[in-house]
């Protein structure tokens, strides 16, 4: 794993981060062509969320490389630092990385688009909001919306998900395997535009994650 600094304009003592993946999240491919974009509206929204969160990326790309298309297409100044090279059999190093950072695993949230991936390997602590999925790209304004209603629910991010989860409809069709894994539950919910709530388990995971899908 790497992590050469990028620099950051604000990084001040906040300890709440967005760790985004890259390909697939922050730069999705076009399903017809292949071809990689923004995410829609990431130019807006990146800067109005690093008002409240320090912000990385987290890929299996190299570094360089990764750094250098955020920056081709308008947006490394957003992120303090990019973690390259990050294989695992499932998910990745969030609870390490966070704790590089000084950061509360429980007031951070995971964004990516690949559920095997784009958890916590490390902790049961760590939030994923799982985005782009069946052909679908969101926009990085529904990303922020998200997670500030989110953050109105309670102070941690696993609060909030299981305040939701109180108040969610029951969908016995979203559980059985997923990703190598096994969604064990999953609810429906509303906070103005539908969401998934998850419970994903693993053989190589300790504990069980907590995924919402928009």
């Amino acid at each position: 794993m790497t992590d050469p600094s990028h620099g950051h304009q604000n990084p001040g003592p906040a300890q709440a981060f967005l760790l985004w993946d890259m390909a697939g999240t922050l730069i999705p491919f076009d399903p017809l062509t292949g071809a990689p974009g923004l995410l829609p509206e990431a130019d807006q929204f990146l800067g109005e969320l690093g008002e409240s969160f320090r912000q990385v990326v987290t890929t299996g790309d190299m570094t360089a490389s990764a750094r250098n298309l955020l920056t081709g297409f308008g947006i490394g100044n957003h992120f303090e630092r990019v973690f390259g090279d990050l294989f695992a059999p499932v998910g990745k190093p969030y609870g390490a990385i966070l704790g590089q950072l000084q950061g509360d695993p429980s007031r951070s949230l995971a964004i990516g688009d690949r559920l095997r991936a784009d958890i916590a390997c490390d902790t049961d602590q760590v939030v994923t909001l799982l985005i782009n999925q069946d052909g679908d790209t969101v926009t990085a304004g529904l990303v922020a919306h998200t997670i500030g209603r989110l953050r109105r629910l309670a102070g941690t991010f696993p609060q909030a998900w299981a305040t939701l989860w109180e108040t969610a409809q029951p969908a016995e069709e979203l559980a059985g395997p997923r990703a190598g894994g096994t969604i064990v539950e999953g609810r429906r919910a509303d906070l103005g535009f539908p969401l998934q709530l998850w419970r994903f388990s693993h053989e190589a995971l300790d504990g069980q994650r907590l995924i919402i899908q928009i």
